[in-house]
């Protein structure tokens, strides 16, 4: 195939992002493991510097753990506000070497570069590098024919990497690594895999498919797919999947109704400044909740038009936790206010909203243009 008629995707994902930001800001913290995260005793690390990954801390671990592992790590907040302005920065350059771009989240995003031809693979690399001198952030690149072996080599190439797989490569790169580097394969199913023997990509490769599509389902012949290098997902442009949340979680339950609301309007704002700060707008506002036995729900809302208004968002959320959340005399271990169905903020369309008496909301009635909610136990971030 000529290389002008091939597609090049490339992945973007900002190294240790939260973390480097807060270096970058603070001289005096460079170079020395930085944690961010919840500092409550209930929080969670949101990003690890590569000088706290040598002690074992990584995303999602416990915070109390993370202090363990590393007692003079410095532990700070995290300020969403800045990472969503430099966020907004990283998306500037890759729109001006692509209009086909999907933010996946505030650090990472996919680009298509196919048009490029045959300099697709120079473009992507200058992408890179003029990142790196509009944020004095590194950030690691992987260019592929698809949207899975792109990541596979923005992953591979960590840190302030650039890796290109060719078709021709893609047994050579893949078939060694361990199972668990494929999408959708977490710990559950890593483990039903091992079970039956399949420990390196390669085995998931040449595995029957008829056995994987009897064991997973659909996700088996998925799973077989990926393991050839083969994924024909588009880019989907500013996707459902984007999204800004600020979430909490309580060192001691919240109990009072009054008090959980306050908490919702507060977090509702938070994320509001998130959105004003990364010029973007929002089509969908939600709520999650965890109850202190562990059970998660969310609750959504889809608008008609999109918005970035904090008295809206803030509305909205409280409408949902109102109406749509269950609240008794357990009261709430975690709440979460988050946005999504994110555009760019080029222009603002607010008008709809004029006619939309205040007091409906309050009250707690729908409003004719209100979606259903969504529902369920919460298996990614707002």
């Amino acid at each position: 195939m000529d290389a002008s008629s091939e597609r090049w995707i490339g992945h973007l994902d900002m190294d240790a992002f939260f973390a480097a930001v807060e270096q970058l800001d603070e001289p005096k913290f460079r170079g020395k493991p930085v944690i961010v995260g919840g500092l409550g005793s209930r929080g969670v690390v949101a990003t690890a510097s590569y000088e706290a990954r040598r002690f074992g801390v990584h995303s999602a671990m416990p915070m109390a753990m993370a202090r363990k592992r590393c007692p003079d790590g410095v532990f700070v907040p995290p300020r969403f506000e800045r990472y969503c302005e430099i966020s907004a920065r990283v998306r500037e350059v890759l729109l001006r070497v692509s209009p086909v771009l999907e933010t996946v989240s505030l650090d990472e995003a996919f680009f298509d570069v196919s048009e490029h031809g045959a300099a697709a693979m120079a473009v992507a690399l200058a992408a890179k590098q003029e990142v790196q001198r509009e944020t004095q952030l590194t950030c690691s690149v992987g260019v592929a024919p698809n949207r899975f072996l792109a990541k596979m080599g923005s992953d591979l190439s960590k840190p302030d990497g650039f890796l290109v797989i060719r078709p021709e490569r893609v047994r050579e790169i893949l078939d060694p690594l361990p199972i668990g580097k494929m999408w959708g394969v977490g710990d559950v199913t890593e483990r039903r895999l091992r079970g039956l023997g399949l420990l390196r990509i390669a085995d998931v490769r040449t595995a029957p498919v008829e056995l994987l599509e009897r064991e997973f389902g659909r996700m088996g012949v998925r799973l077989h797919e990926l393991a050839r290098g083969e994924d024909d997902t588009p880019i989907a442009g500013e996707s459902e999947s984007v999204s800004m949340s600020r979430e909490v979680t309580y060192a001691v339950d919240l109990l009072r109704a009054e008090e959980i609301e306050d908490e919702v309007r507060r977090l509702a704002r938070h994320v509001a400044g998130q959105l004003r700060a990364a010029s973007m707008l929002c089509r969908t506002v939600r709520i999650k909740i965890r109850y202190p036995d562990f059970r998660t729900i969310t609750r959504q809302v889809k608008l008609p038009v999109a918005t970035d208004s904090e008295g809206l968002i803030e509305t909205l959320a409280v409408h949902l936790l109102r109406q749509r959340a269950e609240l008794d005399e357990r009261g709430v271990r975690l709440l979460g206010v988050g946005v999504s169905r994110l555009g760019v903020a080029a222009t603002r369309q607010l008008s709809l909203f004029d006619g939309v008496p205040a007091s409906i909301l309050e009250r707690g009635q729908q409003a004719p243009w209100m979606g259903k909610e969504s529902m369920g136990r919460d298996r990614s971030p707002l």
